[in-house]
């Protein structure tokens, strides 16, 4: 039993080290990304077009909306499951139905209809929720790596071992 347990305590320890900072500079990119909105984006209204609650098995459950607006130029501009926190969630989201019709945003303008145009949306009330999650991950995810990196090398650097006396 206590093999068993440290052979998966081994393998967890080489996730740690790999996971970790994969999450710390996801995390990390986010933010990054999210302070050049901040910085180069153009504000504006946002229709709320709907809202999605998205529960997963082992609990868990994550919320986006469908926003559209309409630009400087007079395009009309759609971003669909934009991710929102829980807390943002619980003033949009009341009894199952949208107490909100419209959320500042800030947005970079790029192609209409791009694949990757929901990444240059930031919903302006989320923004401060948004900044303190992803540096909590990136403290997570480098003290998770460095963990386990430690753990990895404990388990994984050869031993010495003793030769036993072999009777001639």
């Amino acid at each position: 039993m206590v093999g068993w347990i440290l052979g998966k305590l081994k393998w967890l320890t080489v996730l740690c080290a790999v996971g970790g900072p994969i999450v710390a500079l996801a995390c990390w990119q986010d933010g990054n990304r999210r302070r050049d909105v901040m910085a180069m984006g153009i504000q504006t209204e946002a229709t709320v077009d709907s809202a999605t609650r998205v529960k997963r098995r082992r609990g868990g459950t994550s919320y986006k909306l469908d926003l559209s607006w309409t630009d400087g130029g007079g395009v009309r501009r759609k971003v669909e499951e934009v991710s929102i926190s829980h807390a943002l969630a619980a003033q949009v989201i009341v009894d199952n139905q949208l107490a909100v019709d419209r959320l500042p945003i800030k947005y970079i303008a790029g192609e209409a209809g791009s694949p990757k145009s929901d990444e240059n949306v930031v919903v302006l009330a989320d923004t401060a929720h948004q900044e303190q999650t992803d540096q909590e991950l990136i403290y997570v995810g480098s003290a998770a790596g460095v963990l386990g990196l430690i753990g990895a090398a404990l388990f994984f650097l050869p031993r010495r071992r003793r030769r036993e006396a072999v009777a001639a």
